[in-house]
Order: structure tokens, then sequence, then C-alpha cells
């Protein structure tokens, strides 16, 4: 056995965890566990502390070979600080010798210990479990189907999806500190396929959970340094889609023995916020290597970007920008504020050069009438809106909009009247857009009509503006022709005037 085993066995053997063990000796867990698994060795003050905890000597502890008594009781006489010196140095060489990183955890079942093996690899993750007793899953085949001899419950429920694998589902499920993806193999007999189950991902953003290196939730970038190194890939913070937590960078690990398999660390501020452990598939080690645009080999505990490339850029419509923008402040929960302001502000100023058509295209839905309809839906719940959104909500008539498509904008354009009457009326003296604020009163009339209660209301506020003198004279005009088309049945709107000059 390691010096890394014989802790672990003696600390199992008094039924303490990792946590209280370093609580007694005045250091870390993380240390305890860099201990057990080899990858760091307790200095001499340790030792002894550690023999005194687990009552036997250092030399036990060590598997140092000891002398006979008398001869003990002899050198016991003229043992002086250097010969000490020298036998602790000697201690430690011998410790450091005997590592390697796989360990044994002691399991109590039926009253008698077994031995059950640890993380084969780097890519587990560790925890404790109610009986305080260290467990862990790993990538890869497991010997039982979910939840695979580990005490994990749902906190909701499953999620199956199908896969292009015969007879093979792809399941997340999330069990408070711990969330697993794994595919499950239903047998088919015709094609010798067995049934199993095979982890592919292993996530947390706990506190409590730990890589076999000791590196856990709140542990600092020195930390991660120390524990991996060299081999570790700086990688840029996640631009789309689904991320496991907030970050302002992660650094991803892996290794020429298991390149379908990476560790990635989260880290905001400084600090691990998120660990994944994740099967790369195909991309093996490609998945995370340095190409010097987002991801850059880590050089002396600091990322190299000396080699950095700026990333090729696409020609990219305003359409497309738009659609960018809206899919980011959607899906991507790893923005900041000031990004989520500037997408904001993409989606609404560009609202009045938006191509609707070519935006149903860019949906991965099968109808590009649901992905207007979910941009149309967004912009409804951004209201109460900005004087500025309600201008850009204006303009945006000058857009494409026909048919189905006109009417549901209608419903955007009252609902900006009705969050604020005297704004929606100021905005709509534009010079040279006569033309398009009078399809901006058309429309909002259109709707408007359908909330009776909220139209009358707007109205009194637009009667108070124009009796205080709140707007300008050209302003005067436009909030009365306004109200003018508010107030006029649908059916007799077609007579009406197009501008204020044509009140009279």
């Amino acid at each position: 056995m390691t010096l890394g085993e014989r802790i672990a066995s003696h600390r199992r053997a008094l039924g303490i965890s990792q946590e209280e063990l370093g609580a007694r000796l005045g250091v870390s867990r993380q240390a305890v566990s860099k201990w057990e698994t080899s990858t760091a060795v307790p200095d001499m003050e340790n030792l002894l502390a550690l023999s005194r905890e687990f009552g036997v000597s250092v030399a036990e502890l060590t598997e140092t070979p000891e002398e006979g008594p008398a001869v003990m009781v002899r050198q016991k006489r003229r043992l002086t600080w250097p010969y000490l010196l020298l036998l602790g140095l000697l201690i430690l060489f011998i410790a450091a010798g005997l590592g390697f990183l796989i360990r044994t955890a002691i399991h109590e079942e039926d009253g008698e210990v077994s031995d059950i093996p640890g993380p084969a690899t780097d890519f587990a993750l560790i925890w404790t479990d109610g009986e305080g007793h260290e467990t862990f899953l790993e990538l890869g085949a497991q010997d039982g189907p979910f939840p695979f001899g580990r005490e994990l419950e749902l906190t909701e429920p499953e999620e199956v999806q199908d896969t292009d694998y015969h007879l093979t589902t792809l399941h997340r499920a999330d069990c408070g500190a711990v969330a697993v993806e794994y595919l499950h193999t239903e047998a088919d007999p015709e094609r010798d396929q067995p049934e199993g189950d095979s982890i592919t991902g292993l996530s947390t953003i706990a506190a409590g959970v730990w890589t076999p290196r000791g590196i856990g939730v709140g542990d600092t970038k020195a930390d991660v340094m120390t524990a991996y190194g060299g081999d570790l890939v700086y990688c840029l913070k996640e631009e789309s889609g689904y991320t496991l937590v907030r970050h302002d960078n992660y650094y991803a690990y892996q290794t020429a023995e298991q390149p379908a398999s990476a560790l990635l660390f989260f880290l905001q501020d400084g600090l691990v916020t998120g660990i994944r452990v994740e099967s790369t598939g195909d991309l093996g080690l490609d998945a995370y290597a340095p190409n010097n645009v987002t991801r850059f080999p880590v050089v002396n505990g600091e990322p190299d970007f000396s080699q950095r490339q700026e990333p090729e850029r696409e020609e990219v419509s305003d359409t497309r920008r738009v659609y960018i923008a809206w899919n980011q402040l959607v899906t991507n929960n790893n923005l900041s504020a000031e990004e989520r302001y500037a997408y904001h502000h993409t989606i609404f100023s560009g609202l009045s050069y938006l191509d609707w058509q070519e935006l149903g295209q860019l949906g991965s839905t099968e109808y590009p009438e649901q992905t207007m309809e979910a941009l149309l839906s967004w912009l409804r719940e951004q209201a109460p809106y900005t004087a500025s959104e309600i201008l850009s909500l204006q303009m945006g008539v000058q857009s494409n909009l026909d048919g189905w498509l006109a009417d549901s904008y209608a419903g955007l354009l009252s609902t900006a009247f009705f969050g604020d009457p005297v704004t929606f009326a100021k905005n709509l003296v534009t010079d040279s857009l006569e033309d398009t604020m009078y399809q901006v009163i058309r429309l909002t009339a259109y709707d408007a009509e359908l909330y009776p209660a909220e139209q009358e209301e707007a109205l009194l506020i637009l009667d108070a503006a124009l009796a205080d003198g709140s707007f300008t004279e050209d302003e005067a005009g436009w909030a009365r022709l306004l109200e003018l088309y508010l107030t006029t049945p649908i059916n007799d709107r077609s007579e009406l005037p197009r501008t204020p000059a044509e009140l009279g």
C-alpha cells in the first residue's frame, strides 16, 4: 500500500471524513485528499500529527523498517537534531517514491470491511455520502443501472432524449450537488448488443464535491494550477448556448492516456464556481486543444497569448445580427450586464430593417412562423418600454410586415402606447417620416380598440397632456391625429387625414 492508501485506511477505520481529519490537524480537506491520492506528501510535522491521531508510529504509517529494541535504546542516547532531520527527509523521500494515483476506499458492509477501488482516472467527481463514506462517479461504463450503486436522489424528473445510436437514449439526472449524464442502451440479441449504461458527463456547482486531485468549488486558481499545472488549457468564456455556471473563463484538462475525456474548471473572480467532467467523443484531444483564438496554452501558471490570432469574421446580415443577439439573450446564462444591454439594444435598433421572412428561416423550428412569433412574444415581454424602445418599435413598421405579422405587430404598438401615451405621441414627430408614423397610428388604433378600458385610460392621459401644455405645437398635432383614429370606428377611418397638416 502507498502512504496515501494507509492514511485513507486509518482515517476510515476511525469513521471520520477527510474534512474532519483536516480539522483535527489544522489543514484543509483538499490537503488530506491530496495526501490520500498521493499527489502530495505530508511534511514531518503532519506525519507526526497523523501518527498521533491514528495511534500508530510514524514508521508504521510510512512502512519504514524499525530496528530492534536494544539498538533503538542505544540510538536514542546518541541521536541529535541533524540525525533527526536526516531521518525525516529519508521518510519523506520513501513516502514520495511510493505514490501513485490509485487509492483504496474502505467501506463497511454487513459488519465486514471490504476494499473498493477509488477512481482509476482524473475524470471523476468525489463526495461524502449520508453515512460519511466517500463515494464517487467516473466517466465510462457502469456495473449497474442508475443510480449506479450510489445514494443519488433525483431533485427533478430525468430528462430523456433519443440518440442516433441503436436502442440508446441520453439521460440527464439532476441529483442535488451532482448532475449526471449517461447513455442507456437496451439489449438487442440479434446484434449481440448487451444492456448497459455509460456515464458521459458529470458536473457540480456545489461545495463538498471534488476531483481526485482534491479541487472543489471555492478553490482558487492557484489551487487548480498546483494540482494540474501545465497540462491545463486556458479557454475564453463561453459565448453561446447553455453553460454550467457564470464564469469569466475556464480551464480544460485532458491527457493522452484518456483522450476522449475532459475535466473543466469554470472560474469567476479567480475562484472555481463549477466543475464539469465530460466525454469528448470523436473530437478527442482536439476538443480543448489550444488554437490561439479561443483556447491558449498555460505557461508558468498563466495563459500564453503570444501567438494569439483574431477569429475569422463572416459577413452577417442585419437580420442575422438581430437573430444572434436575441438567441444570446434567450439561451446564454453567462452574459454580463453590459453584454445583455448591448444585445438588447441590437434587437430594438434593428427592428426597422428586419427581414421577417429571413428571420423565420434562421430559426431551428420546422415552421418559420414559429420563430417570428417567438420574437414577437419576446418583444412583448420587454414591456414597459423606454422612450428609445418605443421609438424603435414605431420605426419597426418600416420592415416587411404583412398579413398576420402586421396584426401581431400592431399589438406591440398598442402595448407601447398604453404604457406611455405621452412619449408615444411625442415620438411621432420625425422629420421626413410622415408616412411611417401614419402607419404607426393606423396599426395602433387597429389593435387598441380590442382593449377599451386601457384605451380610455390612455386617451385621458393624452387629453390632460394637451390641456397642460406638455406638447410642442408639432407634438400636439400628432397627438390629436392619434386621438382621432382611436375614437373613430375602424370602418370610418379610411377617410381620415394622414398627417396633422390635413386636420385643418
